[in-house]
């Protein structure tokens, strides 16, 4: 097993709320990265040594907020610790746009068992058996994007939540508050970023407890978001993204190859 260092970034307007980045190479260039687990394809930005690569295509995404169109083109290499792709094809946000974030998407992520040890900030790859073999597993369910979906309990009331380490912060379906309003307090409003650059202004709720493999989350700060838009794209709709801000209160093995995970000791 490897272990390499993760980096936070906290959001100075929402103390809850965080980005997960990690160092690696594109080439034999350094590049921080953005480790995105809700993001299906890696990303990077054009720079002076991206923008000599030809685009062979075009890509969709879209962000909670805001679409976006990208190139598609093939680097010689990337590797992030132990993990290791060559001639790849990732996508490349335009020189100048919105975008401004290098991001680690599932489809390099989804071949790798992942340690998200929030205790040390550190992020352990492809980790050994020994530290597994009390572990509790659960099913991650995965659409043909490779999208991790969760199971959250609140109370009786259950919903599908896509295991987000690329969000700062987590996101509730407006029309999931609507419909469970016990669940969530109003908490003013808040400026927020989608994963395509485009800001919006978005309501705050605090989140009731939730309950997530058997284990009970704090209640916390949440941003509530039409995402009709972006379920209408996927095979399985979600009620919520689960970001940093939940994600950070517990240790989690993410075993992608076996479609499943697990909550680890500190």
């Amino acid at each position: 097993m490897a272990f390499i260092p993760m980096t936070i970034e906290l959001d100075p307007d929402e103390p809850e709320a965080g980005e997960l980045f990690v160092d690696g190479t594109v080439g034999d260039r350094p590049y921080r990265f953005l480790l995105d687990t809700g993001a299906a394809i890696t990303r990077l930005v054009a720079d002076s040594y991206m923008s000599r690569f030809d685009s062979t295509d075009q890509a969709s995404s879209l962000g909670v907020i805001a679409g976006n169109r990208d190139d598609l083109i093939t680097i010689p290499s990337l590797q992030l610790g132990p993990i290791a792709r060559f001639n790849i094809t990732v996508a490349r946000a335009a020189a100048g746009g919105m975008v401004r974030i290098n991001l680690i998407g599932m489809d390099i992520l989804k071949d790798f068992r992942l340690h998200f040890d929030f205790a040390r900030n550190r992020l352990g790859i492809d980790p050994g058996d020994g530290l597994t073999q009390d572990a509790a597993f659960h099913e991650v369910k995965m659409d043909s994007r490779f999208h991790p979906y969760f199971a959250v309990q609140f109370g009786a009331t259950a919903a599908d939540a896509v295991w987000d380490s690329g969000a700062s912060l987590t996101v509730v379906d407006s029309a999931f508050v609507a419909r469970h309003p016990a669940h969530f307090l109003a908490a003013g409003q808040s400026s927020g970023t989608d994963s395509t650059g485009s800001e919006a202004t978005t309501s705050m709720y605090v989140m009731t407890e939730a309950t997530i493999g058997g284990r009970l989350f704090p209640p916390a700060r949440v941003a509530a978001v039409d995402l009709s838009a972006v379920n209408s794209t996927l095979e399985t709709p979600m009620n919520l993204i689960l970001g940093y801000s939940t994600i950070r209160h517990a240790n989690w093995l993410l075993d992608f190859p076996m479609r499943r995970w697990a909550f680890l000791k500190a």
